[in-house]
């Protein structure tokens, strides 16, 4: 499989990496021995990279990661994240926390689950709207100095908190949600990346599902699916959104895509130079070996012609939108 280089930190990503927010629970639950048999079908398949988090499961995504780590842990990079805290009592509860002794903890309790001495890639998970740069970049910064970070990232960010920490300091990675109907970062997030050496790490590049092929114009999402609150799927463009993957399967077809709108998305995806890889989510062995194949081969001049004339036919099928998002406690 194809890689690249992460910015300027000398570590060389697979244009494809492993996701694992389902191993913590979520769209349905998942079985720790599926999600782990899933990291070994990953690595099998050429990946070399696995990206989770300290929210996902509370822990328990780290955990199973860990149980790889054990095993394989010259075979892959470590992608995790922390600024996402959490209560049980007196119920579960989620927010934003992004001051630095917050995440020089949240990373301490990471190394902790995941075996380790050093994560390769740590990433800020969300901003706040009144955090302090300096705080929060310093600590990163200082954390690696120390050895316990490889790469210094941020996740979810937007132009203005990109700018406000890469004036503090050097930022090796930012993690956007970037899919052919969320396009937005075009504008401002990926030319600032490329200007600063910052890689590209994109989530969500299948659109949650919706190019899987097995949605409808009717399809609905349990109450306990952010999904069935989410914009990209109940706002009045969805069954729009239905028609453009239908179009983009011709495409994919006659293209010969194996992997048929999944495939032409994430080469979609790959096609910006500032993207280093895109993230697939896997529960089982199946899924990471199906993510995998999705890296079979760039995107063709007259796909990419064929792809931007069904976009620019259908503009308002592209949005900003939630995805279960922490609320942001210094927000007004």
């Amino acid at each position: 499989m194809e890689r690249r280089s992460l910015g300027s930190t000398g570590i060389e990503l697979t244009v494809v990496g492993l996701g694992t927010w389902q191993w913590g629970g979520l769209w349905g639950g998942a079985d720790d021995a599926d999600s782990l048999a899933a990291a070994h079908a990953a690595l099998d398949a050429g990946i070399n990279w696995i990206d989770t988090a300290d929210i996902y499961g509370q822990g328990r995504a780290e955990e199973v990661l860990a149980l790889l780590l054990a095993e394989r842990r010259d075979e892959v990079i470590v992608s995790t994240k922390g600024g996402v805290a959490w209560t049980s009592e007196p119920e579960f509860r989620i927010w934003r926390a992004t001051d630095g002794a917050y995440l020089r903890g949240a990373l301490e309790a990471s190394l902790t689950r995941l075996g380790l001495e050093a994560v390769d890639i740590y990433h800020v998970h969300w901003p706040v709207s009144r955090g302090d740069p300096a705080d929060t970049m310093g600590t990163l910064l200082d954390l690696k100095r120390e050895g316990k970070i490889r790469a210094v990232a941020v996740s979810n960010y937007e132009l203005a908190h990109l700018e406000a920490a890469g004036a503090v300091g050097q930022i090796d990675a930012y993690q956007p949600g970037y899919h052919l109907m969320r396009r937005d970062v075009e504008d401002g997030e990926l030319p600032w990346c490329a200007r600063n050496d910052v890689g590209v790490l994109a989530y969500g590049p299948l659109a949650h599902g919706l190019f899987g092929g097995a949605m409808t114009a009717q399809t609905t999402f349990p109450e306990n699916d952010w999904r069935a609150s989410s914009d990209l799927f109940i706002d009045d463009a969805f069954s729009e959104r239905i028609a453009v993957v239908e179009e983009l399967g011709q495409i994919a077809a006659e293209a010969g895509r194996a992997g048929g709108v999944a495939e032409l998305a994430v080469a979609w995806v790959l096609r910006r130079p500032e993207v280093t890889s895109a993230i697939i989510g896997g529960r089982n062995a199946e899924q990471a070996r199906g993510a995998a194949a999705l890296a079979r081969a760039p995107l063709a001049r007259d796909e990419d012609d064929a792809i931007a004339s069904v976009l620019a036919r259908h503009p308002s099928t592209s949005r900003h939108y939630g995805h279960g998002e922490p609320p942001d406690p210094t927000a007004e």
